[in-house]
């Protein structure tokens, strides 16, 4: 178990199950796919129901954000879970390699509600048959360290909680006008925003802002 704040979360058995949900539905089998579906999944649950599904904590890569802990259950990375118990690591067993792709045997979804699947249906079906690390660098959360990335001056960097409550700039968004004619699809207005973020705050502290 790992603890970012007064609340101790993050459930490798449940991130399996968001992985395999994820490929259920979007016959994706591939680590990038997996990862960035997750990412725009928990964008969109972040910002509707106030509350990521992963419960993971993101950082900035340069193939665009990435849920850090869940990526690691990905690679079944055990020296970086090692927080975990063996009878948690034990659902690692789920995920399959096979070259670049990580497969996950079926598994039940009994730990995912109904918003958490909504909003990764809501990811798979915006977002599939694009290129989903081209779409995810557009989005603040990479956008902010893109100059440093370009520059080669970091490798990864904690992203700031408070860019999943932004919205894009979308002048300034070549994959958003490729693939959505410059219409941000997770769009949302600034005043709902603020109140998301406050509500967010409030629910969780002020820790992760």
């Amino acid at each position: 178990m790992i603890c970012l704040n007064k609340y101790c979360f993050l459930n490798i058995e449940k991130i399996v199950q968001i992985f395999y949900y994820i490929q259920k539905y979007s016959h994706a089998e591939s680590k990038l796919e997996l990862i960035k579906y997750l990412f725009f999944g928990d964008r969109i649950h972040l910002r509707e129901y106030f509350s990521l599904i992963s419960l993971d904590r993101y950082v900035a890569l340069k193939y665009g954000p990435v849920a850090s802990n869940s990526l690691d259950i990905l690679n079944k990375e055990k020296e970086y879970l090692s927080n975990f118990k063996e009878d948690e690591l034990k659902h690692l067993n789920k995920i399959k390699k096979n070259q670049a792709k990580r497969v996950i045997d079926k598994v039940e979804f009994d730990l995912l509600n109904n918003n958490e699947m909504n909003s990764l249906d809501k990811s798979i079906e915006l977002f599939s048959g694009k290129r989903l690390v081209e779409i995810s660098h557009d989005y603040p959360e990479w956008k902010r360290f893109k100059k440093l990335f370009d520059e080669q001056v970091i490798s990864s960097e904690a992203i700031h909680m408070d860019d999943f409550f932004r919205n894009p700039d979308v002048d300034d968004s070549p994959a958003i006008k490729k693939y959505f004619n410059g219409v941000d699809p997770l769009y949302k207005t600034e005043d709902y925003l603020n109140e998301a973020r406050q509500f967010y705050q409030e629910s969780i502290g002020h820790y992760a802002l």
